[in-house]
């Protein structure tokens, strides 16, 4: 009992999902000038903007540049990866669902040396060992990453994808979504249980790096450093192809369907979505290119 009342708790678990969903490393801090990458499609009639965000930040940070002003202001309808429209009880029967195994305890699934660093983060972060004990890898791995940054001050309301998404609702532009909070829990709960540990394994080398690798994640996305991004992004996925593969190539491929269908109509769209999924040879500017669209930086 003690487990679901921390899971449920507003600020609990759910709320974490939320945030990390889309992308679990979507943590940053603010560098002195903000200028994230972003890119165009264009025909006759149509464009869509597509710009990479990261799903918590810091209240304060001023991460909404003149061009994106610009775009968004330019477009008649808004794009995203998902929203659960502020249903967080929702969120938590999700993971209620999907992200515990109660029957076979975390330890069991661990080595020695792994379930020892679990309990350290479990501490430093304030997430109780015994509900992490119950919790699926993945979940552990998702749950241990993002609760230390909310207690130094992230925000998931504060993400970028969030601020975009009051902000058509305000302008009254229609939102519109890729995928169901759903299936982004269940892109986490179909892998198997191999890709789950390497998941959290590798979870636990970022907490061991401190605030170094989050220090660069962030100034490499607010610069608009698309390489460095791919690096600290995709790019170390690549030993891991199961997790790879269900988290960006097959979404990117979907997300691509559907773009090119809005592409055959006319207007402005404006697309934010987790900024892994616009960078690399598989990304979603990279497969539009690859259709014959014309996808230009912006």
């Amino acid at each position: 009992m003690k487990m679901r009342t921390w899971l449920t708790k507003p600020a609990g678990l759910g709320r974490l999902i939320a945030a990390a969903a889309g992308a679990v490393l979507a943590l940053f801090a603010s560098p002195v000038h903000a200028d994230p990458a972003m890119w165009v499609v264009k025909d006759a009639d149509s464009t869509i903007y597509l710009l990479g965000t990261f799903h918590l930040t810091k209240p304060g940070i001023h991460w909404r540049s003149d061009k994106i002003e610009a775009a968004f202001k330019d477009s008649s309808e808004l794009w995203l990866e998902a929203s659960e429209n502020g249903d967080v009880a929702m969120l938590q029967r999700l993971v209620l669902k999907y992200g515990l195994d109660p029957a076979h305890p975390l330890s069991s699934k661990l080595n020695g040396d792994d379930w020892a660093r679990v309990q350290s983060a479990a501490k430093d972060s304030g997430v109780p060992i015994d509900a992490v004990e119950r919790m699926r890898p993945w979940l552990a791995a998702v749950s241990l990453v993002v609760a230390p940054a909310m207690k130094q001050g992230y925000d998931p309301a504060k993400g970028a994808d969030k601020v975009l998404e009051a902000s058509a609702a305000a302008a009254r532009k229609p939102i519109k979504t890729f995928e169901t909070p759903e299936q982004q829990v269940l892109l986490f709960a179909s892998l198997s249980e191999d890709s789950e540990v390497m998941m959290l394994v590798q979870s636990l080398d970022d907490l061991a790096s401190g605030t170094d690798y989050v220090d660069k994640m962030a100034d490499a996305w607010m610069a608009g450093d698309v390489g460095a991004l791919e690096a600290m992004s995709v790019g170390r996925l690549k030993d891991a192809p199961e997790i790879y593969d269900a988290m960006f190539v097959k979404r990117n491929l979907a997300w691509s369907d559907q773009l090119a269908t809005v592409m055959k109509g006319a207007g402005t769209s404006f697309v934010a979505v987790g900024a892994g999924h616009l960078v690399g040879d598989q990304s979603v500017p990279a497969i539009l290119a690859r259709r014959g669209f014309t996808v230009t930086p912006y």
